[in-house]
């Protein structure tokens, strides 16, 4: 037995050895390396890759038509098909937060419509690519939020119709909660009768 792990060892190191002394000068698993730019030239990707989180959010939503603006609290603000989204990037995270506020509200004293809605969010967030979140306002309502943290770098192809997905898994989300929340109200009727 011990024969038999000796002779594989020796295997490793002689074909280890084989290896390093016959292996070609070209190195196809190394690094791409790009040279250097000279004096006057510009390197468009390194341009591409020093553009900051939010300067390509606010690039991106003017490309997809809407025109964004500054909220109090300095999160970016757009309209988008009637909608008005809320964005939250920073220049130290590739990552940002997209969110629909108050996407659909209702009374917070209305116990069955809360308990349809607890219900449907549940659902929502477990087969979802977004998260559905409710807050209760001063006005005694509840609100719903849909939300999104996502990546966004100057490296995805397409970015504005990356954006445009994105959003649209928003409405998509919203019309599914409608739909779901009324169907959870038909059963209830169906139950009563």
């Amino acid at each position: 037995m011990t024969w038999h792990i000796i002779g594989i060892l020796v295997f490793v190191v002689i074909y280890n050895i084989w290896r390093y002394y016959h292996e070609d000068d070209s190195d196809d698993y190394g690094p791409n390396i790009e040279p250097e730019p000279k004096n006057n030239e510009v390197n468009g990707s390194c341009m591409e890759e020093t553009i900051s989180t939010r300067q390509l959010a606010l690039r991106t939503i003017e490309n997809i038509g809407s025109e964004p603006k500054y909220d109090e609290a300095g999160r970016i603000q757009f309209e988008y098909q009637g909608i008005v989204f809320v964005m939250e990037a920073d220049n130290e995270c590739l990552f940002v937060n997209l969110i629909w506020p108050w996407c659909h509200s209702f009374s917070k004293f209305d116990i069955d419509e809360f308990a349809r809605v607890r219900q449907v969010v549940n659902e929502v967030n477990l087969h979802e690519s977004v998260s559905v979140v409710y807050t209760i306002s001063d006005s005694d309502d509840v609100a719903l939020h849909i939300k999104k943290h996502f990546l966004l770098v100057p490296q995805i192809p397409d970015v504005e119709e990356y954006l445009k997905l994105i959003l649209n898994s928003f409405f998509r989300t919203a019309r599914m909660l409608e739909l779901e929340i009324e169907k959870c109200r038909m059963q209830e009727c169906e139950q009563q009768v």
